[in-house]
């Protein structure tokens, strides 16, 4: 496949999970929640949701070259409002994950080590981009939004996995939710990792001709 051909593929694919983020979060309320902690926590859960279905809606248009050569503007201007979002979408996920886990230890490890790599993305593609680095912007920027994209992924291998088991138990249902956290992360982390590696330019510094202020 040509490389225009990976990039119209992975478009696809990004556009098709991140509608599948935001009608998770859309049907959020309308169904019963699989974790009854967050019936403990309803303001925290409800930032999680809503901003993370913003955050899903909005950052896959920061990704556009036509966009953001066309409107810079509005890419600088939609990108520190995706930053303010993101950290607090990363950190309500960190305390659903570490106070309310529906599945455990492993659930907490899994929402503490990727929701800490997704805060530090987005921290660092900020203050890259702060500084005139552009070409480090972008790539900091594409692993925050993998491992954002990933809770879509998420969504679909427990689906997959319940119509496969049928009627879980509480020990099987936890297990299906440490294994789609887990396969969904380390996919998302692995891909977006290797498109930056093949999509970085030799020679690179990390500075680019335009900075944001």
């Amino acid at each position: 496949m040509t490389r225009r051909g990976i990039r119209w593929t992975l478009a696809t694919v990004v556009g098709f999970l991140a509608l599948v983020g935001i009608a998770a979060s859309a049907t959020h309320y309308l169904q019963e929640p699989y974790n009854r902690g967050f019936l403990r926590y309803p303001t925290i859960v409800a930032l999680h949701v809503v901003l993370g279905g913003v955050y899903l809606a909005l950052a896959p248009f920061q990704f556009i070259r036509r966009i953001r050569s066309r409107h810079l503007a509005y890419h600088r201007r939609a990108g520190r409002a995706l930053v303010a979002i993101g950290l607090l979408v990363g950190m309500t996920a960190l305390f659903m994950g570490l106070v309310i886990p529906a599945a455990g230890w492993p659930e907490r490890v899994l929402i503490g080590l990727f929701g800490s790599v997704f805060l530090v993305a987005l921290a660092k593609g900020f203050l890259h981009v702060r500084s005139g680095r552009v070409a480090l912007h972008r790539e900091w920027m594409i692993r925050a939004f993998a491992v954002a994209l990933a809770i879509a992924t998420t969504r679909l291998i427990g689906i997959a996995l319940l119509l496969i088991v049928g009627s879980p138990t509480g020990g099987q249902a936890a297990t299906i939710v440490v294994a789609s956290f887990a396969v969904a992360f380390v996919l998302h982390a692995s891909v977006a990792e290797a498109w930056v590696r093949a999509t970085r330019k030799s020679g690179v510094s990390g500075t680019g001709a335009v900075k944001a202020v």
